[in-house]
């Protein structure tokens, strides 16, 4: 599965973009665990695009479950790029849901 990547430092949060083969204009924000290209990342992105859902995979850093203080500036950036990739459905999974 190819992915775009994203650091915190040049593009204000630190995921991965996984478009699904088909054309959705649907994305799940997707906040599982430490990395947003682990294992655990994979198996959940690969289980949304048998659903035809887009998956954005965000996490606070590499190998950080520092969820407690996650700036919601870094999901509203998140949020503005998918949108201007025509995602206009928009659903989150994650801590706190």
């Amino acid at each position: 599965m190819k992915n775009v990547h994203f650091e915190t430092e040049t593009d204000g949060f630190y995921g991965a973009y996984w478009k699904c083969k088909n054309k959705s204009d649907a994305a799940m924000i997707l906040m599982l665990g430490d990395d947003p290209e682990d294992h655990m990342a994979r198996s959940g992105v690969r289980w949304l695009h048998e659903l035809g859902i887009n998956v954005m995979s965000m996490s606070p850093g590499k190998e950080d479950y520092g969820y407690h203080n996650y700036p919601l500036e870094r999901i509203e950036t998140a949020i503005t790029w998918l949108k201007k990739n025509d995602i206009r459905k928009l659903h989150y999974a994650g801590p706190h849901t």
